[in-house]
């Protein structure tokens, strides 16, 4: 058992360093993004823009699986396909969905609340969750293990939202 926690933590901490080292650069590497107009309504579209790259990694992860369910072992469309991919692409899918719902709501809260230089933040979480999607769903189809580097990349800055959002909103006012 300890040999696969070492495993997963092998594949974790390195995405830690990449998502600390991504939100601590954001301001120099999305440099180019525009920053909506300061006001609610611009802020909320801003960031309901950037919720296309979760959005994207959901339609090919259904995408994937739709090809993969026209296959001939896996067209009965059983929750237990009997093609071991078509199962992966599944559960990418419903993890995918999950995430997505997650950080869909953390953003939008973050964009309602954030320092307007700091909204530089959106399009940095965004692309760590494409990235982190992607690499999850080729380290679960090399090994299940292998999910950890990805996996962290995409809940990680989702986790951190939430925990700045509960310090902002009810500790650090008092509330």
């Amino acid at each position: 058992m300890i040999r696969k926690q070492l495993i997963v933590l092998a594949g974790g901490v390195p995405a830690v360093v990449v998502v600390v080292f991504v939100c601590q650069h954001a301001a120099q590497l999305f440099a180019r993004v525009a920053l909506p107009a300061d006001n609610t309504a611009s802020r909320l579209v801003y960031v309901a823009h950037w919720l296309i790259l979760p959005g994207l990694t959901l339609l090919a992860g259904i995408a994937g699986a739709a090809r993969r369910g026209f296959y001939a072992d896996a067209i009965d469309g059983t929750r237990m396909p009997a093609h071991h991919g078509l199962e992966i692409n599944l559960r990418y899918n419903q993890n995918t969905l999950e995430q997505t719902v997650l950080a869909a709501i953390a953003w939008m809260a973050l964009g309602s609340v954030l320092a307007h230089d700091h909204l530089v933040l959106i399009p940095a979480m965004a692309f760590l969750f494409a990235f982190g999607r992607i690499a999850f769903w080729i380290g679960y189809r090399l090994h299940p293990l292998a999910r950890a580097f990805g996996m962290v990349l995409t809940a990680l800055p989702t986790l951190a939202a939430y925990g700045w959002l509960l310090w902002h909103q009810w500790i650090a006012r008092g509330a």
